[in-house]
């Protein structure tokens, strides 16, 4: 599993995939939503300010804070965008 390293810095929402399923920050950073906060992660705005902290939690081990909306959603990070595409194009 990747790790995140830029925890507990501020971050703006980029992107939305599948209704929430995926987000992408501003910093490429890919992230796979929760199923149950999924709908809440539906509905964030894009450049909303995100906040990634770490939790004690084995599947999804990341809490992204959308620092506007006051809400929070489980997450695993997936990887990054650039990275990803370049693996995928290999």
């Amino acid at each position: 599993m990747a790790v995140y390293t830029r925890n507990r810095q501020e971050h703006w929402l980029c992107d939305k995939h599948q209704d929430g399923i995926a987000l992408l920050l501003e910093d490429e950073s890919m992230w796979e939503v929760h199923p149950s906060d999924r709908l809440v992660a539906a509905h964030w705005l894009r450049l909303s300010t995100v906040i990634v902290e770490r939790t004690q939690e084995h599947d999804y081990p990341y809490l992204l804070k959308n620092a506007i909306e006051k809400q929070t959603a489980r997450a695993n990070y997936l990887g990054d965008a650039a990275s990803r595409q370049a693996s995928e194009e290999t």
